[in-house]
């Protein structure tokens, strides 16, 4: 039991990169979040002294930049000038969604249609904010390039390590074929 947990643990490059991608946007939208919050009334908004409120607020922030990511997935990590396209849709995605969620788990009803003009407004009002966001979900999707890299050479985890994975896919269907 305890080897199968160690292999569990151990992660390759290209997985060690992908969780640093997490990482990265889990953080940076919680700041974001905050950010946001801080604007909406000025000191007011949230206490100087930690309360569960801004606790919550970064929790909200955090996991809505983690579930955003997670949806827009398939926009990220694919190689060359398509996959950088797909990846500024998918990190307009994120921050639609990071959005949406965070206002929604904020303030329920009013976050989910204010959350996406709120962050709007941060980035039209200070553009280095979005640039900070933009590169962060940009070095995310080179991070998760790496692994798609790994997963396509066949190495890591995910290799396939049968004599017949040698072999090519037209080869396969034809010798191997499924009855």
């Amino acid at each position: 039991m305890f080897t199968r947990f160690t292999e569990f643990m151990y992660l390759t490059r290209g997985e060690k990169a992908f969780v640093s991608a997490y990482a990265i946007v889990i953080a940076i939208s919680a700041g974001l979040t905050m950010l946001v919050m801080s604007g909406v009334e000025g000191p007011s908004a949230l206490p100087q002294e930690p309360s569960l409120y801004v606790l919550w607020v970064i929790f909200a922030g955090a996991l809505s930049g983690g579930i955003g990511l997670f949806a827009a997935r398939g926009w990220m990590g694919q190689t060359g000038l398509l996959g950088f396209a797909r990846a500024t849709v998918g990190a307009i995605a994120v921050a639609l969604l990071g959005a949406i969620i965070a206002g929604t788990l904020i303030l329920p009803v009013y976050g989910t249609f204010y959350g996406p003009f709120l962050l709007l407004s941060e980035f039209i009002g200070k553009p280095w904010i979005a640039f900070a966001w933009f590169a962060a979900l940009f070095g995310a999707h080179y991070l998760m390039v790496i692994l798609t890299e790994e997963i396509a050479d066949g190495a890591g985890r995910y290799a396939q390590r049968s004599a017949s994975s040698q072999l090519s896919s037209l080869t396969r269907a034809q010798l191997y074929r499924r009855d």
